[in-house]
């Protein structure tokens, strides 16, 4: 059964990624172990999600590249 923290317990950032970090790999090993998914399959997913990252970032400077532009000439056009 899993161990209750009293709800006046922080953490630092590093202890919850390490501890994310253990969790993950704990059901990584499982997964692989029972067969659910191949390490390729894993391996396939990573990269999926990676430049699925990369798009939404790229997206993001885009737009806000754009906003700043629009800043700029709004600014130009009011004269501040």
């Amino acid at each position: 059964m899993a161990e209750r923290i009293k709800s006046q317990t922080t953490f630092s950032v590093e202890e919850i990624l390490m501890t994310e970090v253990i969790v993950n790999q704990a059901l990584i090993d499982i997964l692989i172990a029972k067969q659910i998914i191949s390490e390729e399959d894993l391996i396939a997913g990573i990269r999926k999600i990676r430049q699925e990252q990369q798009e939404f970032i790229l997206k993001a400077e885009k737009i806000t590249t754009l906003q700043k532009t629009c800043v700029r000439e709004l600014q130009q056009y009011s004269g501040t």
